[in-house]
C-alpha cells in the first residue's frame, strides 16, 4: 500500500522514471560544460560581462537539451537554431519599438512561442533569448541587429558543431536523430500501426511532446521485441505438455 502510494505520488509530481547509466549522465554533464565554456568565450568578446552572462544563461538551457536529450524533438538542429534566432529577432524588434520593460519582455516571449509553433521550431530556451534581448544591458542593446550575427550566430554554430561531434562519438547518441540508423531501418517493416497513425493521434489530441514520431515508433518496436524475447524464454522453461498446449492456444487465436 505504502509503496503504491509513493509510486503514484512520484508519477503525479512528474519524477523522471527513465533509468540511464552513470556513464551517460557523466557524458551529459561534461559535454554541456565544454559547450558552455565556448559560448561564454565568444560572448565575452563582443559583450560586457553581465550581458555575456545573459546570453550564456539562455543558451545554457539549450545545452541540457543538446547534450542530455540529443534525440528529443526540442534538441534537433532546426528548433535549436531557428528557435534562438527568431526569438532574438523578435526581442530586438520589441525593444527598439517599445523600449525595455517586463511587460514588453513578456509580450516578446509570448510572441516568440507563437511564431516558433507555426514555424515548427519550438525551442523552450528561445523564450529566454527573447527576454534577454528586451531586458539586456547597454552593450547588448547597443549592438542592435548585429547581435544576431555575433555573438548569437557564432554561439549557435559552435553549439551545433560540438553537439554533432561529441554526440556522434558514441554510437547510441546519434545527432541529429535522423542519423539513428536503428530508427531508419524500421521504416520498411510491417507494423500494426504506422507513423501516420502516431502523427494522427498527436494532432487529434492537440499535444506537443519532446519526442518525434519516429522515436516513439522505435521505442514501441524495441519494447515489442523485448516482450517477444521474454515470452519465448518463459515458454521454453515450461514443461513440454504445457508448452504444446500454449502453442495450440495461440494458433487457435
Amino acid at each position: 500500500m505504502f509503496i503504491s502510494f509513493c509510486r503514484n505520488t512520484a508519477r503525479f509530481i512528474g519524477i523522471e522514471t527513465n533509468k540511464t547509466s552513470h556513464f551517460e549522465r557523466l557524458i551529459s554533464g561534461i559535454t554541456a560544460f565544454v559547450a558552455l565554456l565556448s559560448v561564454f568565450y565568444f560572448s565575452s568578446v563582443f559583450l560586457s560581462l553581465p550581458d555575456s552572462f545573459l546570453v550564456v544563461s539562455s543558451i545554457g538551457a539549450s545545452a541540457v537539451l543538446l547534450f542530455a536529450v540529443p534525440h528529443g524533438a526540442f534538441s534537433q538542429p532546426w528548433p535549436f537554431f531557428a528557435g534562438h534566432m527568431i526569438s532574438a529577432f523578435i526581442g530586438i524588434v520589441f525593444y527598439k519599438t517599445f523600449g525595455a520593460s517586463f511587460t514588453i519582455g513578456a509580450v516578446a516571449v509570448g510572441t516568440s512561442i507563437i511564431v516558433m509553433h507555426y514555424l515548427r521550431c519550438l525551442h523552450p530556451p528561445g523564450g529566454s533569448t527573447a527576454l534577454s534581448c528586451v531586458l539586456g544591458g547597454s552593450s547588448l542593446h547597443a549592438m542592435g541587429y548585429e547581435f544576431l550575427l555575433y555573438p548569437l550566430l557564432l554561439n549557435l554554430l559552435m553549439m551545433l558543431l560540438l553537439a554533432f561531434l561529441i554526440n556522434n562519438s558514441f554510437y547510441w547518441r546519434r545527432y541529429p536523430s535522423f542519423l539513428n540508423t536503428s530508427i531508419q531501418n524500421e521504416h520498411h517493416e510491417k507494423h500494426w500501426f504506422e507513423l501516420e497513425d502516431l502523427y494522427g493521434v498527436l494532432e487529434k489530441e492537440d499535444v506537443f511532446i519532446d519526442a518525434s514520431a519516429e522515436e516513439l515508433m522505435h521505442i514501441y518496436n524495441a519494447a515489442r521485441a523485448s516482450a517477444k524475447t521474454r515470452h519465448k524464454s518463459f515458454i521454453s522453461r515450461l514443461p513440454s505438455k504445457v508448452r504444446r498446449s500454449s502453442i495450440r492456444i495461440r494458433r487457435g487465436r
